[in-house]
């Protein structure tokens, strides 16, 4: 298990605190996930366990893999940046270290329900036959279904996504996409659901950068966020209220 600097004095002071059992542990957490990814990243700090060599780039770097690698929500960034906050303060307190690494962290702003684009599946017919690009569309029915974008990139979906059950809205759609895939399939002999339209790509499958191109030019038209991302997590707000 990695070493948390000065855990015992810390603890203490916590109990001073008189904080619940699960905010205990949720500060154990935090600290156990900080100086592990740490310990992974710091050479100086690898090779001391010195709380001194933690520093301010420190707490960023954790705070940019929570948000890019793990893609935790804001919230839970955000407390686990006030959990650290409190240790370091503490540390700083107890002279055990000489700055607190978290004092000029912003938190992460935490989006307002209407920056999700909750209408795009509480109307799904209406933008399926939306003027949109197809694949922005192909891809808002396949998130409908339950799949993250990732899932419907890869080669070979087409097969998990034919037999799924569709209804009529969905088959109407479905017919306009066909034919617009039709001759990107013959061209590239190839089955799957997001094809290059670029005949002199390497590969026939769609690259990530041109399903994105797609999203932000219809996300301007609509004045919502199509991202990839956010389009899978307001599916699952939708489908857990």
């Amino acid at each position: 298990m990695v070493k948390i600097p000065y855990l015992t004095g810390f603890e203490a002071y916590l109990k001073t605190r008189k904080i619940s059992d699960k905010a205990h542990t949720e500060y154990m957490n935090s600290l156990t996930d900080f100086f592990n990814y740490t310990i992974q990243h710091n050479p100086d700090y690898k090779i001391t366990e010195d709380i001194k060599d933690v520093h301010e780039m420190d707490v960023r770097l954790f705070k940019n893999f929570m948000l890019e690698e793990l893609q935790l929500s804001a919230s839970t960034i955000n407390k686990v940046i006030s959990n650290l906050n409190v240790y370091f303060k503490y540390l700083f307190s107890a002279k055990k270290t000489p700055e607190i690494p978290t004092l000029n962290i912003n938190s992460v702003t935490v989006p307002k329900q209407s920056d999700f684009p909750v209408e795009v599946f509480l109307k799904l017919p209406y933008y399926l036959q939306a003027d949109l690009s197809v694949y922005t569309r192909l891809l808002i029915l396949i998130v409908a279904k339950g799949f993250n974008y990732k899932e419907a990139m890869q080669a070979g979906f087409y097969q998990k996504f034919n037999q799924l059950d569709f209804d009529e809205d969905e088959t109407k759609f479905l017919n306009l996409y066909r034919n617009y895939i039709e001759p990107y399939k013959t061209y590239w002999d190839n089955d799957n659901l997001f094809l290059s339209r670029n005949r002199g790509a390497n590969s026939p499958l769609l690259t990530v950068p041109a399903i994105h191109r797609d999203l932000k030019r219809d996300s301007e038209a609509t004045k919502l966020d199509l991202s990839p991302k956010k389009l899978y997590t307001t599916f699952i707000l939708l489908a857990l209220s």
